[in-house]
């Protein structure tokens, strides 16, 4: 047998042994995302994460800061924002798990290997021109 197949095998061997010790939960164990979302979603965004093996993933809203510009939020306005988890389909997400949400708002989900995405929209409660930035937080267990 040539040398050089050897050392392949050898690299092979390695890599496999390597990608087989996933983490649970989202790769990488703990993933923040971040972005905002405008009166009436002008620019929808998405975020995806990649499940490696089964296992349960805790989402939690640690953040929706609302603003308007020059203009004052309304007194007693609270900043509520439609979540959804699902997969991302041809360059959109498609939720399969959708509720309203608000600061501090935590979720579990028991989900398989896959590529999953998060979005974060308005449910037809900001009013022009109010933006939310959001932070959310992926933990798997």
């Amino acid at each position: 047998m040539k040398p050089w197949i050897l050392v392949l095998l050898a690299v092979g061997l390695v890599l496999a042994v390597a990608c087989s010790s996933s983490t649970t939960g989202p790769e990488g164990g703990e993933q923040i995302f971040s972005g905002q979302v405008a009166y009436q979603n002008p620019d929808v965004t998405f975020h995806t994460f990649i499940m490696t093996e089964t296992s349960i993933v805790r989402v939690e809203i640690l953040e929706l800061a609302a603003s308007a510009g020059d203009l004052e939020i309304p007194e007693g306005f609270t900043v509520t924002l439609g979540f959804g988890l699902g997969f991302p389909v041809e360059g959109v997400c498609r939720p399969t798990y959708q509720s309203t949400i608000i600061e501090g708002s935590q979720f579990s989900f028991q989900l398989t290997p896959n590529e999953y995405c998060i979005l974060l929209v308005d449910p037809g409660t900001l009013l022009e021109p109010i933006v939310v930035d959001y932070v959310v937080s992926l933990k798997g267990d």
